[in-house]
């Protein structure tokens, strides 16, 4: 991401999401420390610190003015998202939400490498095609994703989509796609691997693509994805 001018809003990077989903996380594991891949003005590494994580690290390949983090300067690195990264050291749960599609497809293996070599436990979510957003480079579908990990011994948890569905604190974005990645035997015996994860189209970005004027011309994209996925879920 080095050179993307991304906008971080206000409305969109703030910790009501992350408020609302990393206590799901606490329930199942005890997290002491948290990784976030591409944290951005850190409101994810913000509210893991107010549910009670002890150590933050966020790295991000764009240096915020200290006025717009939401974490001390000392809690994050620059670097570029594209590139090795090795911190020499691991974490309860390593996060990079939203953050992959903004990175070229050649970069993909790489960001799940980084990821899997700094935590057991990854809480990850990437946008789908046809989501539209800044500066998307690779949007692909959760099985896409789901075969990487696979490739480091990671199984997928599909956990949270269900409990957040419906949740008016919680961005449309991560009810879609976010998924919990895991190395066998990390997580309690009780809690289930999803075997496959399915692509899904949240109703809000139905909605968005369907009734804005300037989605107008992507509704036929929008109504493909759709149909994609339940030939996907038909095929299973």
């Amino acid at each position: 991401m080095g050179s993307i001018q991304y906008i971080h809003t206000a409305d969109t990077h703030n910790e009501k999401a992350a408020l609302e989903i990393l206590p799901y996380i606490l329930e199942i594991l005890k997290i002491r420390s948290v990784l976030d891949i591409g944290c951005g003005n850190g409101s994810w590494l913000s509210a893991a610190k107010q549910v009670g994580v002890n150590e933050i690290q966020g790295v991000d390949g764009i240096k915020l003015a200290s006025e717009q983090l939401l974490i001390n300067d000392d809690n994050l690195i620059t670097h570029d998202l594209k590139l090795p990264l090795s911190l020499n050291r691991n974490f309860d749960l390593a996060l990079c939400l939203e953050v992959a599609e903004h990175l070229p497809e050649t970069a993909a293996d790489e960001i799940v490498k980084t990821l899997v070599n700094h935590s057991n436990c990854v809480l990850f979510s990437a946008a789908i095609p046809g989501q539209g957003g800044q500066f998307h480079l690779n949007e692909q579908w959760p099985e896409y994703w789901h075969e990487k990990f696979k490739k480091h011994g990671f199984v997928a948890y599909d956990i949270l989509r269900a409990k957040i569905w419906n949740n008016e604190n919680v961005f449309w974005w991560y009810k879609q796609n976010i998924i919990l990645f895991a190395k066998q035997g990390v997580l309690p015996n009780d809690i289930k691997c999803a075997g496959e994860v399915s692509g899904v189209v949240h109703p809000e970005l139905y909605r968005k693509k369907m009734t804005k004027p300037k989605y107008i011309k992507s509704n036929t994209i929008l109504l493909k994805l759709i149909y994609d996925c339940f030939k996907r879920l038909l095929k299973k």
